[in-house]
């Protein structure tokens, strides 16, 4: 009798839990099938007093403001040229790449046939100059 008096209480509360999946089941059912129920939940659940409301152009605007208004760290001096001293034009003329050219156009404009050989002397630092002049 015991057994039976157990099991009929089990029963009772297994038809209790099926009877509330049921109305659950039955809510679920009439919020998604009537479209103006489901707007109502939806705008409700993202709503400003929902648990998930959405951002608006005032709201993020007000959050860059603040943002804004946040004291910044002092920012760290920017980073400034090494001042150098500019090199003489005497220093230059001293490299011996000018001699080099000028010799070059004498020799070159006398007999152009040898000009190749006066290249094949030149220093790196001579061909150096004469590529800087004529791409500058």
């Amino acid at each position: 009798m015991q057994q039976l008096q157990t099991l009929q209480g089990q029963l009772g509360q297994s038809h209790g839990v099926i009877a509330a999946a049921a109305e659950d089941n039955a809510a679920y059912h009439t919020l998604l099938t009537n479209p103006d129920l489901l707007a109502d939940y939806v705008n409700e659940f993202y709503g400003p007093n929902g648990p998930y409301p959405t951002e608006t152009s005032q709201d993020r605007l007000a959050a860059e403001v603040a943002a804004n208004e946040r004291v910044m760290p002092a920012a760290a001096p920017a980073y400034q040229r090494p001042q150098m001293p500019m090199p003489s034009p005497e220093v230059q003329a001293s490299s011996g790449g000018d001699d080099f050219w000028s010799v070059f156009s004498q020799i070159s404009d006398r007999n152009p046939a040898a000009a190749w050989q006066i290249l094949s002397q030149a220093t790196p630092e001579a061909l150096r100059s004469k590529v800087l002049v004529s791409e500058g």
